[in-house]
């Protein structure tokens, strides 16, 4: 066990605190759908997997290194690189509800020992310098402007070597009121307030852009080769055209379905309208017939 990082979660800021803004207490509250939501995004948007595949890299040509990732959620990138050899990573994050997702894939002594659960905001839980990389990935877009700069003072605290983001690229739009609060934030304006310069590197998906800081040492020693990056851009172009071209297909198979079952029902409406007449015809004719009957006093 690493002395340097704490061994138990810090009870974390429940719910029913009101003085929580309510764009944190959203990732506090419905946490626990997020594991599910996940795995159903990812059979329908490439950039999931890209994003995966790109850190999974990134921290193997890094390795050995100790990592911290802020705002892990439910795991999903921990999970990929505690398979890493050479890593030992950690995460953090202010919902205990997204981290309950971690125990879907570690068991509870893992989790209690590489993620803690603590405030949106304040102090993280770790001494000065204590992880070679620091990251986060498509978490500060929930963080509120007025909150950025002290937690990346944070970051850089932590830090040791270098911290990475992929975050909100500056021409993607976003939903303010998602998740009750969404924001664009320009990082390499926010580090050189802090003295420090944000390098962007290429990206391999469109939403997301990754930037680095570099703190000290180790110094990073590896950047995605811009080619492989255009490749997986055009990758993510192509299969999302196709999954949007056969959502149409499907929309309008759909349409097609709706309309042949309101013809149907309305067929099935004329066919009972008309045995119901067949009936009414067939009874006037028994009572017709009875009455033309020889002896019916007719």
């Amino acid at each position: 066990m690493a002395p340097d990082l704490p061994t138990s979660s810090p009870p974390p800021t429940g719910p029913e605190d009101a003085s929580v803004p309510s764009n944190y207490l959203y990732w506090q509250q419905h946490g626990d759908t997020w594991t599910n939501e996940y795995e159903t995004r990812k059979r329908r948007r490439p950039l999931y997997h890209i994003q995966e595949y790109m850190l999974v890299e990134y921290m193997m040509h890094h390795a050995p290194a100790k990592v911290l990732e802020f705002g892990c959620g439910v795991g999903r990138h921990l999970r990929n690189l505690s398979r890493v050899a050479g890593l030992d990573v950690y995460g953090h994050d202010q919902s205990a509800t997204m981290v309950a997702g971690c125990r879907s894939w570690a068991d509870e002594a893992w989790v209690a020992r590489h993620v803690t659960v603590g405030a949106p905001t304040g102090p993280l839980p770790y001494p000065d310098g204590a992880f070679d990389i620091v990251y986060t990935a498509e978490v500060l877009v929930h963080v509120r402007p007025e909150d950025l700069e002290s937690i990346l003072r944070e970051l850089l605290r932590v830090c040791r070597g270098h911290i990475l983001h992929l975050e909100t690229s500056p021409d993607c739009a976003i939903s303010p009121t998602s998740h009750d609060g969404c924001w664009k934030h320009d990082l390499a304006v926010a580090y050189a307030r802090l003295g420090r310069e944000c390098q962007v590197l290429p990206r391999g998906y469109d939403v997301h852009t990754p930037y680095r800081v570099t703190v000290g040492e180790p110094a990073p020693r590896f950047t995605w080769p811009e080619p492989l990056m255009a490749m997986c851009r055009s990758m993510e172009q192509c299969l999302e055209q196709g999954f949007s071209e056969l959502q149409e297909r499907l929309d309008r198979s759909e349409a097609a379905r709706a309309d042949l079952e309101s013809e149907v029902a309305e067929i099935q409406r004329t066919c009972r309208e008309l045995r119901s007449r067949i009936a009414t015809f067939e009874e006037f004719i028994h009572r017709v017939q009875y009455l033309l009957r020889p002896g019916t006093g007719a």
